[in-house]
């Protein structure tokens, strides 16, 4: 699941999500892409609390493509939450990227 072609991609602040608008629709469209992207959510969800390891989640929202590294803090069935709350919707999330 692992997208390598970021040039497409914005870097974004992680205060900038609240102005962003998500789409209503799962960005993966098998329910195989989708089980994967949960285990890796879960797994950046403990890297990011045991060894305080950060990760690049790409999203999409409706004014394109975004990048953002980051330490994920928790994760919901349909939420990733970040640093003071922030949250991205998980069937917003393409790909993982541990560093």
């Amino acid at each position: 699941m692992t997208t390598k072609n970021y040039s497409k991609c914005k870097n974004i602040d992680r205060n900038s999500i609240l102005q962003l608008e998500f789409l209503s629709k799962d960005v993966l469209l098998t329910v195989n892409s989708r089980k994967s992207r949960q285990k890796q959510l879960q797994d950046a969800n403990f890297i990011g609390n045991i060894e305080e390891k950060k990760v690049t989640l790409e999203f999409l929202s409706k004014s394109g493509c975004h990048l953002i590294h980051t330490t994920i803090w928790a994760v919901t069935n349909e939420w990733v939450v970040l640093k003071e709350k922030q949250q991205i919707p998980i069937k917003s999330i393409r790909s993982v990227e541990f560093s």
